[in-house]
């Protein structure tokens, strides 16, 4: 059994389920080492952070070692880290096709695939990789085979030929009166703020991986906004203030823009 109680209320309401379950690894893990879903990078620290205070060793992999989305081994002996982690490789007319990440993680959620069985999607020019839970690879190569309106299909390599990943993320220096969440959605996908807040208040928007409907959230550096249909935006860098006391900051866009 753990040797300690968790204390729901410091941790913010969207991150409460998250604790739970985490909570019923962590307990699971000392009866055998236990093997999570994939978990973004917010969900990693929390767990972390779990297994620590039960002095239980952790280890993460989601493939490579700049994976975003990763698996955790809780409770393993040294040397058994068996994460269990497939690489798929897309097969597409590629003159004829564009794909975008969007697209490829889609025909994968089509099939009813979870979202947390799914690790990264990366990309090296027009060639095409997903990591996945290594249970559903052969579902997947036998029936992902469109996505949206495009045939495709999936073949499994080795992990000696995985591609080395590209960053979609574009920096962009932006002007803004404030650092509320509502203002820079609406200025960096140029919509209204009323828009931006019903996105925000209707559970279309993350910040750091977490549900967030507050509007008036103010974000910091590191932060990373996530607005369904459109991206995200992470906060990489103040740069002072105009003459007018407006905020000029440094952004990572991936997505829309």
């Amino acid at each position: 059994m753990t040797n300690f109680e968790i204390n729901l209320d410091a941790y913010p309401e969207s991150e409460r389920p998250f604790i739970k379950k985490a909570l019923g690894w962590v307990r699971a893990a000392f009866k055998d080492s236990f093997l999570t879903v994939f978990l973004n990078p917010r969900e990693q620290l929390l767990l972390a952070g779990l297994a620590k205070q039960d002095a239980l060793p952790i280890v993460f992999s989601g493939g490579y070692p700049q994976a975003e989305n990763k698996r955790a081994l809780i409770g393993a002996e040294d040397g058994k880290a068996d994460f269990q982690i497939a690489v798929l490789q897309l097969d597409y007319a590629v003159k004829y096709i564009h794909l975008h990440h969007s697209t490829i993680l889609g025909s994968l959620l089509h099939q009813g695939i979870a979202y947390d069985r799914i690790g990264d999607v990366i990309h090296e020019a027009d060639r095409w990789q997903i990591l996945i839970d290594a249970q559903l690879a052969e579902f997947v190569v036998e029936n992902v085979k469109r996505a949206g309106s495009k045939k495709i299909a999936f073949h499994e390599v080795a992990a000696s030929e995985m591609l080395a990943p590209e960053s979609d993320e574009k920096e962009k220096e932006v002007i803004v009166a404030s650092q509320r969440i509502d203002l820079l959605i609406s200025q960096i996908y140029n919509f209204s703020r009323a828009h931006a807040k019903d996105l925000i208040e209707s559970g279309q928007v993350m910040v750091n991986w977490f549900e967030n409907d507050n509007p008036s959230y103010l974000a910091k550096l590191g932060d990373v906004i996530s607005t369904h249909s459109f991206g995200r935006i992470r906060l990489i860098e103040t740069r002072g203030t105009t003459n007018r006391n407006k905020i000029k900051l440094t952004i990572g866009i991936v997505g829309k823009n």
